[in-house]
């Protein structure tokens, strides 16, 4: 069945005759060929995270995919490999609760397979919402749109914390356009215990936006919006495992370490950008576009810069903003086929559905070669773990992924995750393809047999792919 924004849209094509005609025919294959495309990609990279989790979490994800996991099996909110408590305990004290608590709730079997269970109900999820929050005012192709892209930002973010936060964003925009203002505020405050930065940048994006009828319903709803307001934030203050205090300290802290960070580039995190290329290109459009219908939101780009252009490597923060500016661009506003600026919008949008396709794209194919390279799970990556460790030669350092398969108490407190049963001299690391290249002994490394592919392929996949998948590793001299 057509919708009312679809049937609107092959009237206007079939108007005047066979030729076009031919036009409403055409939009229907392509209605049928994009939704049939992010139907595949979506349920393609689900299945290699069911199934095969793949790909092996890696970067900072992991640090909240690994506190999560504990909390699951011990119900501790603790990492070992992320130390920024100042007591010198794991306690997951530097950040929002509220990401690594829901994976946990989520997680079926508290393993490895669980964690990937978990991310995927989350995704799916959220590709839903997105559709309902556009279905009442857009088209099936505008929605799936939509929903592809938020579903490629997710997968790019892994396990971070703004996977749930444009969960949040993408509901409290729905609310906001049903003119649940207070609802809508309900939701974008939660950020606070998911993503402190982005609950700051949310915060300043609705204020900027806010028109003067908005800030009188609120007004209006004053006493019950705050009490509830109030009533929700106490009762997960009262839920919250540590002191508070402790929390704002930690949070001072990260704050800290962020304020003298100065590293990454600009093209590796924003033009080049893996699993979503030309990110960067995408979000500036959006905003460019925002601003000049909005010129009022120029004054979000202090907070952009600072929180990251700056860090090129922290551009996640950015991310749950990019969906809110594509929701408002979308914004019905008169009749679409006659309105410029909604013609833009469209625009914008379908080159970030684009650019989502071809990195999920990327992934899957990158995951789906790994797999067949060199399909190593989880349990046999442990495996090895274990004959090492039986062996005269102890394991010190490891991919950080094994949080997700030993205790906490099996590594030592650092940045570098590294078990307690390494010895003073000697010993081994187990090195995944993409440390290799910066382990200090990778020359002493064993490599284990991978499948051989033909030459122009490997070439290919060696400009395509610039990060390993799976759980294969090298035994490397320990460095």
């Amino acid at each position: 069945m057509v919708n009312a924004a679809d049937a609107s849209s092959l009237r206007q094509a079939s108007h005047g005759g066979p030729w076009h005609g031919a036009r409403a025919s055409g939009f229907r294959v392509t209605l049928a060929l994009a939704l049939a495309l992010a139907a595949t990609l979506m349920a393609a990279r689900l299945l290699l995270y069911l199934a095969l989790q793949l790909p092996a979490p890696v970067g900072d994800g992991v640090l909240f995919a690994s506190v999560a996991q504990y909390h699951c099996g011990t119900g501790r909110f603790e990492t070992p490999i992320f130390p920024l408590d100042p007591t010198g305990a794991y306690r997951y004290i530097w950040h929002g609760i509220g990401w690594p608590w829901l994976l946990s709730l989520l997680n079926p079997t508290c393993s490895i397979e669980g964690s990937f269970v978990a991310w995927s109900l989350v995704m799916t999820g959220t590709a839903a919402l997105a559709w309902w929050a556009l279905a009442r005012t857009h088209g099936r192709l505008v929605c799936a749109a939509f929903a592809l892209v938020v579903f490629a930002l997710q997968a790019k973010l892994m396990f971070r914390p703004e996977v749930l936060a444009i969960a949040l964003v993408v509901a409290a925009e729905a609310l906001r356009a049903r003119e649940r203002l207070w609802s809508w505020a309900w939701l974008l405050s939660l950020l606070a215990w998911v993503q402190p930065t982005v609950f700051l940048i949310a915060a300043a994006h609705a204020a900027l936006t806010l028109d003067r009828a908005g800030w009188r319903t609120l007004w209006r709803g004053a006493i019950p919006g705050l009490g509830m307001a109030l009533a929700l934030h106490g009762a997960i203050a009262a839920l919250y495992p540590f002191p508070l205090a402790d929390l704002l300290r930690g949070l001072s802290l990260q704050g800290q370490s962020f304020a003298a960070r100065d590293d990454g580039s600009l093209f590796i995190y924003y033009l080049r950008s893996d699993f979503f290329p030309a990110l960067g290109v995408a979000m500036l459009a959006a905003f460019a576009l925002a601003a000049w219908r909005r010129p009022a939101l120029l004054l979000l780009l202090p907070l952009i810069v600072y929180f990251g252009l700056r860090v090129p490597p922290a551009f996640y923060n950015l991310v749950p903003l990019f969906v809110v500016l594509l929701m408002g661009l979308l914004r019905s506003e008169g009749a679409p086929a006659r309105n410029s600026a909604h013609r833009h919008a469209l625009t914008v949008l379908a080159l970030t559905a684009v650019l989502g396709a071809l990195g999920l794209a990327q992934s899957v194919a990158r995951d789906g070669l790994g797999a067949w390279r060199q399909h190593a799970s989880p349990g046999e990556a442990l495996a090895s773990l274990q004959a090492e460790q039986a062996q005269t030669q102890r394991v010190c350092g490891v991919p950080p992924w094994f949080t997700l398969l030993l205790p906490a108490d099996a590594f030592e407190p650092s940045h570098r995750p590294l078990l307690r049963t390494c010895p003073a001299h000697g010993g081994v690391d187990l090195v995944t393809a993409t440390a290799l290249a910066n382990h200090t002994h990778a020359t002493g490394c064993q490599h284990h047999a991978v499948n051989a592919l033909p030459p122009w392929l490997e070439r290919t996949a060696g400009r395509l792919f610039r990060s390993s998948t799976g759980y294969g590793m090298a035994a490397c001299p320990a460095g």
